[in-house]
Order: C-alpha cells, then structure tokens, then sequence
C-alpha cells in the first residue's frame, strides 16, 4: 500500500490502544440496568424502547490513527467465543428475560411465561397452554405465510408447562454454554456493529440425546453512527481485549457489562431492539441490524431450527411484548426446487437462483460461499428430515423434467469460468451448487453430513467443514471442528483486518450484504 493511500485510511479509524489494557475503561464503568449513556427511548403509548435514530454526533471527529499491522486477534481465544461456565454464571435464561421485558415496558408477563409462550408456539390450538400466542395451525402464524408447517405439533411444545426452565438441576433447565462474538456480521449498510450471541443448552440434553434442545440469542448491536465505518471499534476493541484476560471473574464482569449495560455509547445487547423489534420478516437483509432468535429442536425426529423475533403486543392498556414466529433465513421451502412443483412462485424462484445465487453459491473460499434471498420463498422450519428437509438436489432429481434448472446452473458455471481453479477429477457441477445450497440452510449448517455424505465434498476441491453432529457447540461447551477448523479462523481474521485499520478495501469486502444487489463474490 502506498504512503498517500494508507494516511487516507488512517484518517478514518479511531486510535488504537494497546489490547491488553482495550476494553477495560469500558467494561469497568459501572452504569444501572436500563440507564446507559444512550438509553432507548420509550413511546408515550406503550413504554416500548423505539428505533434510536442514527447519531452522527458521537464521533464529529476522528483524530489520525496509523495503521497498526501488529494488532491481531487470536483464532480461538475468548475475543470471539466464551464458553467458561465460571465467566458465564451471570448470564441466566431469567435474567435475559427479565431485563428485556423491563425494557420493553412490559409489567404483566413474568419472565417464565414469556419463554413458555415461545415453546408454546409448538403446540396446536387444542392442545396449547396460551390463547393468545400463534400456534402451529394457526392459519395466521407468520412463520408459514409460505407453506403449511410439517411438523406440527412438535414435542417441545411440552414446555410451554414447565417449571423447571430457570432451576438448575431440572431436566428443563437452559444452562448458558456460550457466548459468542460475531463482529463478522457487521452490514454494508453500516446500521449495525455485528451480532452478540447467548446460547442455551437445556440441562438432559448432556446425558440424553433423544431431549435436546438449544435457545440462541442472536442479539445485533445498533451502530451509534449509522453510515460510519470508525463507529463500531470500541465493540471490537472490547472483544479484542478479551484474549488478554485469564481470570473468569474479570471475564464475566466485562461480557455482563456489553451485554446488560452497554458500552459508552451503546444500548445494551440484551434489549428488544436487538431481537428483532423493529425488524421486518419480508427482508431478511435486515437481519444484521434487527436480529433473533432461534430454536434448536432435537426432541423428535427431525431434527429442526425454527426463528422467532420480539413483537410488540400491547394493547391500549398495558405494554407488552412477546416472540413471533418467523420464517426461518435461508430455508427455501424444498418443493420450488421440485421439477413437479409448476406455480408461478416456483419458476420466478429457479429464475432467482440463477442469476443471483449460483455465483455467489460457487465462490472458490468456504468461507466466501452464500446464498441470501428473499423471505418469500422460506418456509417455517428447516430439518434434517421428512418433507421440510433441505436435501435440494434430491428435490430437483425427484421427477419431472429438470433440465431447465440444471442447463441454467451449468450456463452460470460455464460463465464464471472456473473450470481452470478446479481440479480436474472435482468440477464445480450443478450438483454441487445444489449441495453448496444446502449447507447455507440452518439444517445444513449444523448436519452436513445428512446431505452431503461423510466426505462433505461441494465441488471444485473444496470440503465442507463438520459438525458435532447436529450442533455446533454443545451442551457441555464443545466446539465444532467447523468452528475451530473454519469459522473462528476466519472471523479472526475479519476482526483483525479491521482493528489493524490499514486496508478499507479488505475491510469493506468483509462487511455482510445489506441487499440483494450487495453479495460479495
């Protein structure tokens, strides 16, 4: 890089400190629940935190910052993943509960029959513990606009009837296993400063896998300065000087004080916003900036992940909030890749996989491989199983004539020109752009092998990464050979280019689409 263009980019960063003191100042200020430098607002009608507009005011400017290539962060130190249960005894399933209905002005619900309504949500009419929550035949439900839901009811419905969800000990009790730091979220559209997840595991799932299941958190922390590429460096800074940190107590205090207080500047991470209150469910672009929650469901065959975000259900008396169903990213409902399936939905579908997502889907990177759609081609569920499961290839061999899907495929390869990057006894085929699609499915991600087969090859060299068989972190805190053979390399090194602030090309590169037009290649 020359001199000229290196001080152009150092203009826009803050300094850096040094990382072993980064994060201290901020993780030390002691700040009351609720009552951060920037609260959320709170409408008049409800009480209900509102969309904090974009402040361009917190950085007016930004003083020179050289770029600094020493500054790194470790492939699996705690900057990106924490698991310790001694740092992580703070984060409780109730305290999470308790402090987003406390922000979301909401008096009435109780912590348990907040989450129990969420498990609720499994249940049909007849057999539900709620009236006033969408169940699986609901013909309303949102999660399955799309198409009707396959399993329904599911057997984690039972715990919308539990007491045991926040005591320790119980068969029904979601112990935190991990937190996990993904600044590699952060959007081009530069809303958002990445996602901040809770993973819970409940309690019999580390003796018996047939009662299983996961609650993630995937909290997606406002930027300050919407538009502002500097304004997300004291997140990163705070989760850089967490390498540095040995003692779980200091550990604990600096995670509870990003996720329950907030940095300066910050909201907390565990707020409404953060989980998809102001989000949109026809766009699921906006899932960076607005976030959610998801469900993992391994207590019946198939195994399955289904998506909630935070609603607001107030009436005109009381503020209230709960979890809405919502149809699950990535999962493209299996029958548009059917030959059989003759809908106009389903030919404007293919059309779309075409031209936009078979480019991005053949990138020669694991790590660069996507596909981002729109929500109306997703169902409410993907499983590993039975008639919602995202074995794609198999849908489009089923019967029919496939011939046009697969001749556009091949047309898309052939103009990609990759033949030559490939080995030759491994070409990138239109199988293997359907098998690619299917590892972007949640069903896919977590078990590979159910639909790639023990060799994991997606074509043109590349293998992909396995799971601990259905999950990637499991109840006991282990983690993926995925996680520490792929993912957390690689978020490091999203990380680190952006804290050593000496390539904004790269940097920008890095950021997620904010919109169809936006998919890096």
């Amino acid at each position: 890089m020359n001199a000229s263009r290196a001080r152009r980019l150092a203009a826009r960063f803050v300094p850096a400190a040094a990382l072993a003191g980064i994060g201290l100042a901020g993780c030390n200020v002691t700040m009351d629940p609720g009552s951060n430098d920037e609260p959320l607002g709170q409408t008049p009608a409800t009480g209900l935190p509102t969309a904090p507009p974009p402040d361009n005011t917190l950085f007016p400017t930004l003083p020179a910052a050289a770029c600094n290539p020493k500054l790194s962060v470790a492939n699996h130190g705690s900057a990106l993943i924490v698991t310790d249960p001694a740092a992580l005894q703070g984060f409780t399933l109730e305290r999470v509960l308790t402090q987003l209905l406390a922000l979301g002005g909401d008096k009435v619900t109780t912590p348990e029959q907040l989450v129990q309504q969420l498990f609720d949500t499994e249940n049909t009419l007849q057999g539900s513990a709620f009236a006033d929550v969408p169940h699986c035949d609901d013909p309303t439900n949102p999660a399955f606009k799309n198409g009707s839901p396959v399993d329904c009811p599911r057997a984690e419905g039972a715990l919308a009837k539990s007491a045991g969800l926040f005591t320790p000990g119980s068969p029904d009790y979601f112990a935190p296993v991990a937190v996990v730091n993904r600044f590699d979220l952060m959007p081009s559209s530069l809303q958002g400063c990445g996602e901040y997840r809770i993973i819970f595991a409940k309690w019999s799932g580390r003796t018996d896998p047939g009662n299983r299941v996961f609650l993630i958190f995937e909290g997606a922390l406002q930027s300050p300065s919407g538009g502002n590429i500097d304004a997300c460096r004291p997140v990163a800074e705070m989760w850089a000087g967490l390498d540095q940190v040995k003692d779980p107590a200091v550990l604990a205090q600096r995670l509870e004080q990003f996720y329950f207080k907030g940095l300066p500047g910050f909201n907390p991470v565990v707020s409404p916003a953060s989980y998809g209150l102001f989000g949109s469910d026809d766009d699921p672009y906006t899932g960076a900036t607005t976030g959610q929650v998801r469900l993992s469901q391994h207590m019946q065959f198939p195994f399955e992940m289904r998506e909630f975000r935070i609603t607001n259900a107030s009436t005109n008396s009381e503020a209230r909030i709960s979890f809405l169903p919502s149809t699950t990213k990535n999962a493209p409902l299996p029958e548009l890749f059917d030959s059989t399936t003759n809908t106009p939905l389903a030919a404007q579908f293919r059309g779309e996989f075409v031209s936009q997502q078979v480019p991005s889907l053949g990138a020669r990177n694991v790590a660069r491989i996507r596909m981002s759609m729109m929500s109306g081609y997703f169902g409410g569920e993907s499983a590993i199983g039975g008639a919602a499961q995202s074995g794609y290839w198999s849908h489009v061999t089923s019967g029919g004539d496939a011939s046009a899907l697969l001749s556009g495929i091949n047309q898309q390869i052939a103009a990609m020109n990759v033949e030559s990057a490939c080995p030759k006894d491994d070409p990138l085929t239109a199988r293997s752009i359907l098998d690619r699609a299917a590892t972007q499915t949640c069903a896919g991600c977590h078990a590979p092998t159910q639909f790639l087969g023990s060799d994991r090859k997606i074509g043109c060299g590349l293998v992909w990464p396995n799971s601990l068989g259905e999950v990637h972190i499991d109840e006991h805190g282990t983690l993926s050979p995925a996680l520490t053979e792929v993912l957390l390399p690689r978020r490091a090194s999203v990380m680190t280019t952006y804290l050593q602030a000496c390539d904004l090309e790269a940097i920008q590169k890095n950021l997620q689409p904010s919109s169809p037009g936006n998919i890096p290649k």
